[in-house]
């Protein structure tokens, strides 16, 4: 017994410096009875968390540690580090009691059956040794299955040679990866802008036909003009676009050397790019209406 320990016995653990002493000395055990607990939980329980948790046990039962009582404090600290740890497991679960009394009820049926068998029983099986049906079997594994909470940077293998489980998730959502997200907003902001900056004509005729599913020769009746002409300022504004875009991204196809308003288009191009910047565009609201360019 050292010197600490044997103080904190005779008075009773009443200063910080006890109890630190007792918690340096005894912080052994929380590693002990991780290990003895953790044999009985699934992989996926975060050993981290159990040990944080038991350490929390220890300190809690430094704080609260009577010598008058003759129980050497090893045995004391035991315990609480045990409870602690079980609660914390039991906090963290999302599966009631009741279910994972269920599981265990099929786990040590299927194992008893295995035994008896020599080979892996079925579900049928299963039903009968416990007095139930194979879809209440098959029900509680699977309420099992999904209330069992994974961390994504936990390993996939015990070694962690196989990466962590985060590592094998593709997200399908570009809202939630952020390259993704701000590529996706900064095209969509560019295509706002760059309509917004062309004449009012063309862009009233893209904006109506192309976002708002109106035929041309409606849109020219509202204009007073021709059919063709209408079709005129829809390829004007889409040239127009088109000049701009290949400015701002690769590998866009280059307008027609023979499209008429070539001029107008470089005034266009070099309107918009003088009048914007990359901030601008990626924050520009739609166009005419609020269902042009959805983001």
């Amino acid at each position: 017994m050292t010197t600490a320990t044997a103080t904190a016995t005779a008075t009773g653990v009443s200063t910080a410096v006890d109890v630190n002493a007792l918690v340096e000395e005894h912080l052994y055990l929380v590693g002990h009875v991780v290990n003895q607990l953790s044999a009985r939980f699934p992989r996926h329980v975060d050993r981290d968390e159990l040990r944080g948790a038991g350490a929390a046990g220890l300190v809690d039962a430094a704080h609260r540690y009577d010598p008058s009582t003759g129980v050497p404090f090893g045995r004391y600290a035991a315990i609480r580090i045990r409870g602690a740890v079980l609660d914390a497991t039991r906090s963290r679960d999302w599966a009631t009691r009741r279910l994972r009394r269920d599981l265990r009820t099929i786990e040590s049926t299927q194992a008893e059956l295995e035994e008896k068998l020599q080979r892996r029983p079925d579900d049928a099986e299963i039903a009968e040794a416990m007095g139930t049906d194979e879809s209440a079997v098959r029900s509680r594994r699977a309420a099992a299955v999904t209330s069992t909470l994974l961390t994504l940077d936990r390993p996939v293998r015990e070694d962690e040679s196989g990466g962590v489980l985060g590592d094998r998730l593709v997200e399908q959502d570009t809202a939630w990866l952020p390259e993704a997200a701000l590529e996706h907003n900064e095209l969509v902001g560019t295509l706002r802008t760059a309509i917004a900056h062309l004449p009012e004509l063309p862009r009233k005729v893209l904006v109506e036909h192309h976002f708002e599913g109106r035929l041309l020769r409606d849109i020219a009746d509202d204009l007073g003009v021709t059919e063709a002409r209408a079709s005129q300022l829809r390829h004007e504004a889409l040239h127009a676009l088109q000049a701009y875009f290949g400015t701002a991204y690769d590998n866009v196809p280059t307008v027609p050397a023979d499209a008429p308003g070539k001029r107008r288009r470089a005034a266009y191009v070099a309107q918009v790019s003088t009048n914007t910047t990359w901030r601008t565009r990626l924050t520009a609201e739609p166009v005419a209406t609020a269902d042009v360019v959805s983001a």
